[in-house]
């Protein structure tokens, strides 16, 4: 486990100073779509060192054909297309598309300036993110000390210690996770149906048959993976 908690310690600390580019910062030269993914994955590589592309040109037209966002000029995206993907990229961990259209709607009722709208979610991204970010860093350090004395002392159950302790974190984390989104959604919930009716926001939000099969389909995958890997395991 040395490696492994030296890595995520590295990552966290990565986590801890992470900010979003200013609006400035944005590209002002209006990008090509190719130039407009490679731009955003790179920016949030840091938060998501695995995956590679969280923003492909599918879900782009997909956004662009649900009217979440404007259609680009002549094949080009702007700073203010640039913004919105970098949020919409960012909330689709714990927000339905239909969710994130309705809070991008409400933006009218806040301001027009595509720039501030951007500049608050910044803000509060940072100020979540430091701060959840910092205080698992000093978790994540404080059990390396303990993992690195248990070590120097020999002590057989070091590494389970280690393990059992941060997945103790992570379980943690995970139930907030869970709690906030059940929460963030009962409250988007509410807002939609006053905004746009109960059927017609109850209609946004019902999936399809083929989103079902689709979602069966992917728990089967991941569900049959798990069990080879469990089975390779054992050999």
């Amino acid at each position: 486990m040395d490696k492994e908690i030296s890595e995520l310690i590295e990552w966290l600390k990565v986590a801890s100073a992470y900010e979003l580019p200013s609006y400035k910062e944005l590209p002002s030269i209006p990008l090509y779509m190719e130039q407009v993914t490679g731009y955003v994955n790179d920016i949030l590589k840091p938060l998501n060192p695995i995956q590679k592309d969280l923003l492909t040109s599918f879900m782009v037209n997909n956004y662009v054909k649900a009217g979440i966002i404007a259609a680009p000029e002549k094949k080009k995206y702007s700073q203010d297309h640039l913004g919105y993907l970098l949020a919409i990229t960012t909330l689709k961990r714990t927000l339905s598309i239909s969710e994130i259209s309705l809070l991008i709607e409400m933006d009218k009722d806040v301001t027009m300036d595509k720039s501030v709208l951007y500049g608050f979610f910044r803000v509060m991204e940072k100020d979540v993110l430091q701060e959840t970010a910092q205080k698992t860093l000093i978790k994540a350090v404080s059990f390396k000390e303990r993992y690195d004395k248990e070590t120097s002392q020999k002590d057989p159950e070091a590494e389970n210690h280690l393990r059992d302790s941060l997945a103790l974190i992570a379980l943690r984390m995970s139930i907030q996770a869970a709690v906030y989104q059940a929460l963030s959604q009962n409250i988007l919930d509410s807002v939609g149906k006053d905004l746009h009716g109960v059927k017609a926001y109850q209609l946004e939000n019902t999936p399809s048959n083929k989103e079902k099969e689709r979602e069966m389909e992917i728990n089967a995958s991941q569900s049959k993976r798990v069990a080879l890997i469990k089975k390779t395991l054992k050999k």
